[in-house]
C-alpha cells in the first residue's frame, strides 16, 4: 500500500476530489446531459493506480453526499471506474491514444453496469435532476419502461461523460513536466516513452 500512496499521490487526491467536486457541480448546475465528476479519479489513476483512485472516487461522494445524501450510493460508481483506469494504467494505457480509447470504452462500461441499477431501483429513474434525468423523463414519455428509459438515458449521457472525461486526463498526463510525473508511481512509464 506505501508504493501507492507517496506524498505526491497524498497531495494529488485532494486536488483531484476538488476536481470532481468543481466538474459534478458545474454539470449540475448547467443541467448538462453529462457529470464531469470523475476527472480527478481519472487522473489520479493514470498516475498513481486503482487504489488511489478508488479513494479520490469514492471520498468524492461522500463529501457530495454530505450536500445532498443522493450522491452516496453512487460512490460505487466512482469506486468501480477508478479500479478500471487504474488497472488499464498500469498497463499503460494512457501513453496512446488507441489504448486511452478502449480504457474509456472499460471505465463507460463500468459506469453503465453501475449507475443504470442505482438510478433505477434506489432513484426510480430520477437522481439529482440533473441532465441525465431530464433525459430520463423525455424517454419516460415516449412511452419507454423505467429500465429502458434510465439505460437510454446513461447511454448518452455516460457516452459523453466517460471519453470525454477519460481523454482530457489523457492529455493533462502528457501535458505534465517529467520532473512531476516521476514522483508519481505510474510516472516512469510515461518518461520512458518521451525520452
Amino acid at each position: 500500500m506505501k508504493k501507492y500512496f507517496g506524498t505526491m499521490t497524498l497531495i494529488l487526491i485532494p486536488i483531484a476530489i476538488a476536481v470532481n467536486f468543481i466538474g459534478g457541480q458545474l454539470a449540475s448546475i448547467l443541467k448538462l446531459p453529462m457529470y464531469l465528476d470523475m476527472i480527478g479519479t481519472i487522473l489520479v489513476a493514470a498516475v498513481a493506480g486503482p487504489v488511489p483512485a478508488m479513494v479520490a472516487g469514492g471520498v468524492t461522494n461522500l463529501i457530495l453526499g454530505l450536500s445532498s445524501p443522493t450522491w452516496i450510493p453512487y460512490a460505487i460508481v466512482q469506486i468501480a471506474c477508478g479500479a478500471v483506469a487504474g488497472y488499464a494504467a498500469q498497463k499503460g494505457a494512457f501513453k496512446s491514444f488507441k489504448w486511452t480509447a478502449l480504457t474509456s470504452i472499460g471505465i463507460w462500461a463500468a459506469a453503465l453496469l453501475t449507475a443504470v441499477p442505482i438510478t433505477t431501483i434506489l432513484f426510480g429513474g430520477i437522481a439529482g435532476g440533473g441532465g441525465g434525468s431530464v433525459i430520463t423523463a423525455f424517454f419516460l414519455t415516449t412511452g419507454q419502461g423505467l429500465w429502458e428509459s434510465v439505460a437510454s438515458s446513461a447511454l448518452i449521457t455516460e457516452t459523453v461523460d466517460k471519453f470525454l472525461s477519460t481523454f482530457i486526463v489523457f492529455f493533462l498526463v502528457r501535458s505534465l513536466p517529467v520532473s512531476t510525473l516521476v514522483k508519481f508511481p505510474l510516472g516512469k512509464m510515461y518518461v520512458k516513452d518521451s525520452e
